[in-house]
């Protein structure tokens, strides 16, 4: 049955492709489609008073083919995206309950269940492609179509994987599927929000494109008909003109699911077009044959404006001639706002925790440097710095580069880092990455020496608390800060701090208190620069020989950059011992590993003259050891 399923969608797919690319299908759908221009059709003579039979008959058809392809179109739909099917109407919803009468209600699970392998939702998927870039004619591309079924695959519980593989393998690095990709998730992304207020990549400005404006809109429209928000019970509409009864919008996706299905889509598109449109590839076709043309952006200024018209005149020849078609997704300008539109729009949504900190990972690479107006992230990364652990480490990653590239004033950057060194991040999973943006953080020469004195003073206090790998780590830390500032170096050798606390001065402790307050959230007031590392010593007496062996890398003068270098933070992270056969060096393996390959020159012995060799655990000596207990002592035996 799969089979001659398969067959059967094959079919109708070529013979609706075929009237498509006749322009049989741009008047049925051209209307609601959004992108492209419909087809325009030759008009019968106006000067006969009726018109004859044959064009009445081929009217009549038109409309019989509309029915029959908006039919296929919403079949199709529920295949790809596992809903339920669509009512049939007429004697087709008569024959289709005869023979489910006459079956049973075993064959129809048994045909549900069909409908939805992943062989067969493959197949609709793919013949849905062939029509969305046919029904508008040739060069066309049916934003409308495709935004129903990205809607319906992004919110479809019973979608299965292999038609998001095909999506990403085969259409997605296509310019105009990539375009109306962005503007599907942001739509889909929008709908689900609730109305939460989702920020743009540049507002809007005058003169806006009438074109672009209709396309969004038909995209909102087919991202409401098949992912109506939530408590909405609205329906969707057909495909076109002369559309059979509405479809229902069917069970959707949790929320939870739905940020993975977007968040999916979204790293698999490209991060940024070439800058020349002449080598896109799409899928229509129209940027190969040069059947499109840029449309101007709807943020363009009005000298830009003036300027492109002006060009365009001098190119046509100061006549108005029919050139290329105009659509927005050949614009690379509008390509980058949308796809930081769709970025803006996912991360407005509450995001699960996996899904915060992939799009948190993907930020500072993929995301930032090809958006529109990255300071726009300013809010969310803050938000997201908040929850602290590894999540506000690497929101502070987005922030860094916001900072140091974007120009964003964030002057409590180092305050806010200082705060997340705390005794669990040697704990956490993901405790590797955390040090490696810590490290990156701190790798600037630039930053003061008394910010860096507190981090040096913090990590020193977390060494004494944290098992030996983490300490470790901790005073490789202290060991780079201090090369990397020499002005530190004295806090390694400061017999006054250690002794009276501070070197006098106001405010100054007591001999033996140390002047630095650990409870203080900002650096610059914790008076870490005044006091001095006397955890070192203690480290140096650690209970692992390991720990105590390593101190001796801050014995050396760091004040020489010439004869020291700096420690490799990989060799003691090593991704926490899954990058490094057997374990990092900072890791429990190795120091398990190290200590059992230790060779003893001297192993101690026990050596007891004949026959004195013990017996027993206790001897006869045990009741004086345990005055007051009764206390049996067996026999030998």
């Amino acid at each position: 049955m799969e089979a001659a399923l398969k067959a059967a969608i094959q079919g109708l797919k070529q013979f609706f492709v075929a009237a498509g690319q006749d322009g049989h299908l741009a008047e049925s759908v051209g209307s609601a489609a959004a992108g492209s221009r419909p087809v325009k059709r030759q008009k019968v003579d106006s000067q006969e008073p009726q018109q004859d039979a044959a064009a009445d008959a081929e009217a009549q058809y038109r409309q019989w083919l509309g029915r029959q392809y908006a039919a296929y179109v919403s079949q199709m739909l529920a295949l790809a995206t596992g809903a339920p099917l669509p009512p049939a109407s007429g004697g087709e919803a008569k024959a289709a309950a005869a023979e489910a009468a006459g079956q049973g209600g075993k064959a129809g699970a048994k045909k549900a269940a069909l409908q939805r392998t992943a062989g067969v939702q493959v197949v609709a998927a793919a013949a849905l492609m062939e029509c969305v870039r046919s029904e508008l004619g040739p060069g066309g591309f049916s934003g409308r179509l495709y935004g129903r079924l990205l809607s319906g695959v992004l919110t479809g519980p019973g979608v299965r994987p292999e038609v998001f593989a095909l999506l990403f393998n085969k259409y997605l690095a296509m310019a105009d599927v990539r375009f109306y990709t962005l503007a599907t998730v942001r739509a889909v992304a929008v709908r689900y929000g609730s109305g939460v207020a989702v920020p743009r990549a540049g507002g809007a400005g005058e003169g806006e494109e009438l074109q672009e404006a209709a396309e969004v809109e038909a995209l909102a429209a087919a991202a409401a008909e098949v992912a109506p928000g939530p408590g909405s019970d609205g329906a969707a509409a057909g495909a076109g003109a002369g559309s059979a009864e509405p479809e229902g919008p069917g069970p959707l996706v949790a929320l939870p699911d739905l940020t993975r299905n977007l968040l999916d889509v979204l790293g698999h598109c490209q991060p940024d077009l070439p800058a020349d449109p002449a080598g896109w590839s799409t899928w229509c076709g129209a940027a190969e044959f040069n059947l499109v043309a840029a449309a101007a952006d709807r943020n363009e200024s009005a000298r830009l404006r003036r300027k492109r018209k002006e060009q365009e005149q001098q190119e046509a020849g100061g006549v108005a001639a029919a050139g290329p078609r105009k659509v927005v997704w050949a614009n690379a300008k509008t390509q980058k706002r949308f796809y930081s539109d769709a970025w803006l729009a996912l991360l407005a949504l509450p995001l699960p925790s996996d899904v915060l900190r992939k799009a948190l990972v993907r930020l500072p690479g993929a995301v930032i440097p090809h958006m529109l107006g990255p300071q726009l992230l300013a809010d969310f990364l803050t938000h997201c710095l908040n929850r602290g652990g590894l999540t506000g480490m690497l929101a502070l990653n987005g922030l860094f580069l916001l900072v140091t590239r974007h120009g964003l004033e964030y002057p409590q950057f180092f305050a806010r880092l200082y705060q997340l060194m705390v005794p669990e991040a040697f704990a956490s999973r993901n405790r590797a990455q955390f040090f490696r943006l810590a490290d990156l953080f701190l790798s600037s020469s630039l930053v003061p020496a008394y910010t860096v004195a507190a981090f040096v003073k913090r990590f020193a206090r977390l060494a004494l608390a944290a098992p030996p790998p983490g300490a470790m780590v901790a005073i490789a830390f202290i060991h780079n800060l201090v090369r990397r500032h020499p002005a530190l170096a004295v806090m390694l050798h400061s017999p006054q701090a250690a002794a009276g606390g501070g070197g006098g001065g106001k405010g100054q402790a007591g001999a033996g208190v140390d002047v630095y307050d650990e409870a203080e959230p900002d650096p610059a007031k914790s008076r870490a620069v005044e006091s001095s590392l006397w955890e070192v010593e203690a480290l140096r007496n650690h209970y692992c020989p390991q720990v105590s062996t390593f101190c001796a890398v801050l014995d050396k003068d760091l004040t020489d950059r010439t004869k020291t270098a700096e420690v490799n933070l990989e060799d003691l992270l090593g991704a926490a011992g899954r990058d490094t056969p057997g374990g990092a060096a900072g890791s429990y393996n190795a120091l398990i590993r190290g200590e059992l390959a230790r060779k003893l020159r001297h192993v101690p012995t026990a050596f007891y003259g004949l026959g004195l060799a013990p017996t027993c655990l206790f001897g006869a000596g045990l009741a004086e050891d345990f005055a007051g207990v009764a206390v049996t002592v067996a026999p030998s035996s």
